[in-house]
């Protein structure tokens, strides 16, 4: 009887691997996605500081 219950087990303890594997690897995407997503918000935050640079030197140099 406990021959029976030990592919049992296995088929379970596998399933459980391959579900935390692929949570796993929804979780690093996720993480990748919102980390590229930060890094393009920077780009664009940095560009819109370095044009009022621009125009807060431009102004001072009418004045």
């Amino acid at each position: 009887m406990k021959n029976r219950c030990l592919p049992n087990c296995l088929i379970l303890r596998n399933l459980c691997v391959i579900l935390t594997l692929v949570a796993g690897g929804v979780l690093i995407a996720a993480d990748i996605h919102a980390s590229a997503n930060q890094q393009e918000q920077q780009t664009t935050a940095l560009k819109q500081l370095f044009v009022y640079q621009i125009l807060l030197s431009a102004e001072q140099k009418q004045e």
